[in-house]
Formats: C-alpha cells, structure tokens, sequence
C-alpha cells in the first residue's frame, strides 16, 4: 500500500521539518491486536513558510500481519492477515493522528508467512488479550495461557549438523586465493586442524595488541598457524555513539540511540553511520559493535540509552540504515543484543521469558529488518537467556531464525565474557561451554585474554567436546567458514599482512630498586595509583611485550585500563576486568622502540 501525504509548513517566520506517522488499527480477530500500531513514516526535507513536500509512505503487507503461536486461527506458527476492515490514521505522534478515509478491506484470511515454533517458552503462563466489548472502542481484557514448546529440539538440531570436511592438512590454499576464485572456502577451511578450528572462534581482546589500540577485540588469524593461512586480524571496536577508543586516541562522538531515534530520519541516519564507517575505516577497524536495537520496556533499563525506541519498526528501519551506512563505507556494523536484553540489574542472569509472538513481533523484529533490509553481516548476542536458554547458546535464535527463516550468513559473536547453556536441556551456564555456543551457531567466543585463544586461556570445552562427540568437526567448520567468508569482505583483507611478533624480554612484575634509569630487559615495580614516569634503555628497535601484574578491587563486570606513553606519545593499553583486589597477569604489545632513553609514564 502506498500513501502519499502533502506537508505544509503554515508557519510564516521559520523553516523546518516534520515527521508524518502513519498507524493502523487492526480488526481484533481471534489473535488481538494493539489499538494502533505504527506501520509507517517520513520525514520532510527543510521546507520553508508556505512551502510543501509530497512524502510518500509504503506499507508492506507484511507490516500488518500478526504470528499465531497458538494455532488459534487454523495457521499456527504463521504470520497471518485477518479478516476485517484495517484503518490508518495519520499526524504527527500516535497521539494527534486522525482517521485516513483509506480502509484496507481483508475479506478472509490470508497466510502470509509460512514458518516454524521457535525459542517457545519452556513453562506455561499467563498472557493478556484484548476484548473489543464497547462501543466507544473501550476494550476489555481476558487471559490466555501461552503455548509452550512442542518441538524436539534434540531431533532438531541432529537432523541439521552439517556434514564434516575432510581434513586435508596444509595444501598452500591460501584466504587470498578465496578471494580471488582459486580455491573454495571449502577446500581452504579443509586445511584447518581441530586445534586451528577451537582457535578461530575465540576473540581476543579487550585492547589487543594485535590490531588498532584500544579497540574491543581481534578476531581472525589470532595464531600463527592461522596467519599463515593468509588469514588477517580483524578488529572491533565498541560502539555504538561513535568508536571507544581505550587509548587515549580521539574519535567522533555521536548522539545516543535513543536521541537518533527522535529524528525519525533514516537518511540523516545513513549519512551519518557512512561517515563514522570513514573514521573506522581511517583506524582500521573492521566493525562497529552497534548499533544497539534492543526494546524500550522499562524507564529503568540501564542501556535505554544505546537502543532506539519502544517500538520495533521504528527500531529496526533506523537499525537498517546505520548498518546500511556502515556498509556504504566498506565495514560493519555489528546489531546488538540478540535478544530481549531488557534490564541492566543482573543482566547476566535474568530470564527473558515471553510467548513466541511477543518474542516475533516485538523483541526480534528490529533484527528482522536489520537483515533484510539492511543487510547486516554480523550480530552479537545478549548476555541474557530467553525462554531457560543464554543468548549466544539459543539454537533457534541464532540458526532456525536467523540463518534458516532470515537467510543470516554472517557471522554471530557473543557479548564480552558472556556464558551459554545447553541448546536442548539448558541448565547450567558457564562461559566455558563454548562447545554449546558453536552448536547454537554462535561463531564467535568474546572474549579471551591477550595471545590466549591459540593457549586456550578460558579452558573452555571446544576440544574436550570434540573427542567426547558431543560436537562435530562439521559444526566447527561451519563456524570457521562464517568467520572467514566475513573476514573475506572487510577492510583487514586489503591490509597488509604483519605478524604479531613481539620482543619478550619486558615486564612490570618483579621486585627491583627503583633507578634513574633501566635497561627495557630489566623489571619494572610501579605499585602507584597515579600516573608514574620510568626511563628505560632500549637497545634492541623493534615491538616489545609487556606483561603487567596488577588488581582491581571490582566484580568482573568493571573495566578498567592502564594506557602507556612513550615520550608522551600514547603506546598501548593494558585493560583488565574487575578482580576482586586479586593479583592478575595482564600482556600487551609496546609500540615499537626506535631509539634509547626511552620515557615511559603509565596513565592510570
């Protein structure tokens, strides 16, 4: 359905804009339905006193079905169109828009999205529904219990495991040759061990040395087995007002997510996300991890800020054209939290229980849109579960939804140190079980230690799950294969490709007297809480290693980084989670030393 509406600006003294908001108002059927729903908008260009704009508003069908979970009328699992009369009202806000002589007339039902249940809650409660009862379009309201889960999900996902790659060791395929049609990404992943394979799905970070300083994490060709295979390092930086950068170098702020929803302006939107994407171009970073499209549902939500609005297409359209943005400028955008990350307080922990259709229609359907129309290559989870199932363990979020009803072929990361349960039973959750998160195809683990995937510093159970056959080598080559076929399209594969390699001879953890200066082999003791300046020696040129022994008297959700500068020039940082006031190893890469006398200052 199109709609044409002509603005006037009947002011007499300024120029300006204006929103045009389109609602329908649904017949009740045997689903209920809101009083009215946003189902489209606009925005004008700057119109001048007297002066008018044609805005025009499409309204897919789509837009105003509504999904059966119950089955109640006869299509269950679909998106389906009642019967009735559809009116549209129009005006500025929800709140002044006036009926619209332009009814959509549904003589029967229509079927206009086959699917299948998934992520239904796994314990019965009760849901409201909206009556029509009176005549002056006061509704009543009734209770309904809401279906739980019918699936097999053991059945679901045996049925699905892809076939296991031959492994073929090292025949010098290299991800360049990939990206220049002489190989398949097939035959080149055949050349991963398992050992390789565990590698490449954990991240590393926060603040690794091994891309841009300061970023979020690096991901990719971590080890130099995986280096060798032509595999770059790929960057992420946080997001999503701008990048955060941990090291002191500046970067664009821009306004929150919620003021950017307030425009109600997709192309101002897109523009500017292009431009961010020009900065995390200029610092080589491969994706933004934003822009953040979780729901509005309480006031006291601690992350309101990053996310849109309470209402999913105006979340998910705005979604679509920062990512769109992002994209024009050659990187990514990477959509968060998927799904249902609602609150802040125990954010970890809290279930997100909810019917199938509220999780559908509402929670999910930002990153619907995202997808579909802005095509989004890369999504990370929540740290939450949904329905008794962690977010970056969720089966049918992250492969029967998103790859199998949305055509996802990207790749999905893990929010920072997050934790997963089993994908048929759940349970217990522990951010070791990656073996559960590769198995829900949640590709990526973020993340572990600086230098620590190829280590396997979180001693998690990807191999150990291996050779117990409770996952597949195929599941592993799956991931691996999404990671790279991102990897193939961002900025990192135009780089240069420059081995992590650093000196090793430094550190800051031994006790030693404090000199007026010291050789960079010798060790360092700060034990300070400001900013300190140490002269060092260098006698070799080259990019040293820095291993710090520090603690922070926080929980692990804190954050906090120690940045070193060399003659005032900014190094690196070492970042930390909270300890708990116990005593932890930290490593970094120093930029590389060009001349003797060095001075280093810690900045705390």
């Amino acid at each position: 359905m199109h709609f044409h509406i002509e603005v006037t600006n009947t002011g007499k003294q300024y120029n300006g804009k204006e929103v045009v908001q389109l609602y329908v108002e649904a017949p009740q059927g045997k689903l209920g339905k809101p009083s009215r729903s946003l189902a489209g908008f606009g925005k004008t260009r700057m119109l001048a006193p007297n002066e008018s704009e044609l805005v025009r508003i499409v309204v897919p069908i789509d837009v105003l079905a509504s999904y059966d979970d119950s089955g109640v009328t006869g299509y269950k699992s679909c998106y389906v169109l009642e019967a009735g009369r559809y009116n549209f009202y129009l005006g500025g806000s929800v709140r002044e828009a006036t009926l619209v002589d332009a009814p959509f007339n549904v003589d029967t039902l229509q079927v206009i999205e086959q699917l299948s249940e998934s992520a239904a809650p796994v314990e019965s409660f009760q849901r409201i529904k909206p009556v029509h009862t009176s005549p002056d379009g006061r509704f009543s309201i009734e209770h309904e219990s809401v279906p739980t889960r019918n699936v097999d999900m053991q059945a679901r996902i045996e049925s699905r495991l892809p076939k296991s790659i031959e492994l073929t060791g090292d025949k010098g395929i290299k991800l360049q040759d990939v990206a220049n049609g002489k190989a398949s990404l097939t035959e080149f992943v055949a050349q991963f061990s398992p050992s390789m394979l565990a590698t490449i799905v954990r991240g590393e970070g926060m603040c690794s040395p091994k891309v841009t300083p300061g970023t979020a994490a690096a991901f990719g060709g971590v080890s130099d087995a995986l280096f060798d295979l032509g595999i770059p390092v790929a960057a992420a930086a946080d997001g999503p007002s701008g990048i955060r950068m941990d090291s002191g170098h500046k970067a664009t702020q821009v306004p929150i997510g919620t003021l950017l929803g307030c425009t109600w302006n997709t192309e101002l939107n897109e523009h500017l996300f292009y431009l961010v994407g020009g900065e995390l171009q200029s610092y080589q970073i491969d994706t933004l991890l934003g822009p953040g499209i979780n729901i509005h549902r309480h006031p006291l939500n601690g992350r309101n800020f990053e996310y849109f609005s309470e209402d999913p297409l105006l979340t998910g359209c705005m979604a679509a054209s920062q990512v769109s943005g992002l994209k024009s400028a050659g990187v990514s955008g990477t959509i968060k939290h998927f799904a249902a990350n609602d609150q802040e307080t125990s954010r970890f922990f809290v279930d997100a229980v909810m019917s199938e259709r509220a999780l559908r229609e509402v929670h999910i359907k930002p990153f619907e849109l995202a997808v579909k129309r802005g095509g989004a290559t890369t999504i990370m989870t929540s740290y939450n579960p949904i329905n008794a199932h962690w977010g970056a363990s969720n089966y049918d979020l992250n492969t029967t939804i998103l790859r199998g009803e949305w055509g996802f072929d990207g790749i999905v990361m893990s929010d920072w140190w997050a934790k997963m349960n089993h994908p048929v039973t759940g349970g217990e959750e522990s951010k070791t079980y990656t073996s559960y998160m590769v198995r829900a195809q949640n590709d990526l683990y973020m993340v572990v230690d600086n230098d620590g995937a190829e280590r396997n510093a979180m001693d998690d159970d990807t191999l150990s799950a291996l050779e117990a056959g409770q996952l597949t080598l195929g599941e592993l080559q799956r991931s691996a294969m999404n990671i790279c076929r991102f990897i193939l399209n961002t900025p990192a594969m135009q780089r240069p490709l420059v081995r992590y390699n650093p000196i090793k001879p430094f550190n800051a953890r031994e006790e030693q007297p404090m000199g007026s200066a010291r050789a960079i082999e010798e060790p360092v003791v700060l034990e300070t809480k400001a900013d300190t300046n140490v002269t060092l020696h260098v006698s070799k040129a080259g990019q040293y290693q820095v291993s710090m022994n520090t603690s922070y008297d926080r929980n692990e959700l804190a954050q906090s980084s120690c940045s070193l500068h060399l003659n005032g020039d900014y190094s690196m940082s070492l970042s930390t989670n909270g300890t708990e006031g116990n005593a932890v190893d930290v490593e970094g890469s120093l930029s590389s030393c060009r001349q003797a006398g060095m001075s280093w200052t810690c900045r705390l």
